[in-house]
């Protein structure tokens, strides 16, 4: 793998977000895939981490499973930046929905992992987001070789009428102002970034009609209260792991 960064069309509102907030997430809601890597992936396997951040999870699973080549997708250039420079790895700048992201990259991977990334593509309203998401599941498809697997990792809440109204709420605070607006910590805020969290179910729907997907496995983490709504917001985690049939290639 080489170093040099291949530059694509992105919306730049989303890479100077990212550009300024870029945390390091958990590489602990991996158990899943990291099992499921050490079972079918080899030494000569290939993965892509679809919204790579600035590379601590491809970091990760390089270290902690069978893969290692690497690459990473992500719309911002500082956390591209930083993804080479620790792991040498090459590296694209786009939005995985954008169709000429895909045509761009050309490669093909054994894995493709969407960790953390369906909830931050936003459209107008829930619907339109729903179908970014989809549209991103069957854009990472299209990054496999024929038999590859898709590996989602999504923060999972319900129930979906209170995600429905943290959209709109997000939604118009950050028509005011680009900040976060923290309460009760960083995590939990009413400003940017949007977002659109699925269910479980919803998230299962969207994977299993991508087309030319069949989901293989699935897990859903044990359900914890919402540290600000109590029993009324529940929130866990869900991995699906969908292989790519021959046949669709």
């Amino acid at each position: 793998m080489d170093e040099r960064d291949t530059r694509i069309a992105h919306d730049a509102a989303t890479e100077a977000y990212f550009d300024a907030h870029v945390p390091e997430y958990s590489v602990t809601r991996f158990a899943h895939v990291e099992r499921f890597l050490h079972s079918h992936a080899g030494p000569g396997s290939s993965l892509i981490d679809v919204g790579c951040g600035t590379g601590n999870t491809l970091e990760h699973l390089r270290g902690a499973t069978p893969i290692a080549h690497v690459a990473g997708l992500d719309v911002s250039s500082a956390c591209l930046a930083r993804t080479r420079e620790r792991l040498g790895c090459r590296t694209y700048q786009g939005s995985i929905y954008d169709p000429r992201v895909v045509e761009a990259i050309g490669d093909r991977f054994d894995f493709a992992l969407l960790s953390a990334v369906l909830h931050h593509l936003i459209g107008r309203t829930r619907r339109e987001s729903r179908h970014y998401a989809q549209l991103a599941v069957q854009h990472a498809a299209r990054l496999l070789k024929p038999g590859g697997h898709v590996l989602v990792v999504e923060p999972v809440f319900y129930p979906e009428r209170a995600m429905d109204a943290v959209f709109y709420v997000k939604k118009a605070v950050s028509r005011v102002t680009a900040r976060r607006i923290p309460i009760l910590g960083y995590w939990n805020n009413i400003g940017a970034p949007v977002v659109s969290y699925y269910t479980h179910e919803q998230l299962v729907e969207m994977v299993g009609s991508a087309g030319g997907l069949a989901i293989r496995e699935r897990h859903v983490d044990p359900v914890k209260s919402h540290a600000l709504a109590g029993r009324f917001i529940r929130r866990t985690g869900t991995t699906l792991i969908a292989q790519l049939e021959p046949a669709a290639a």
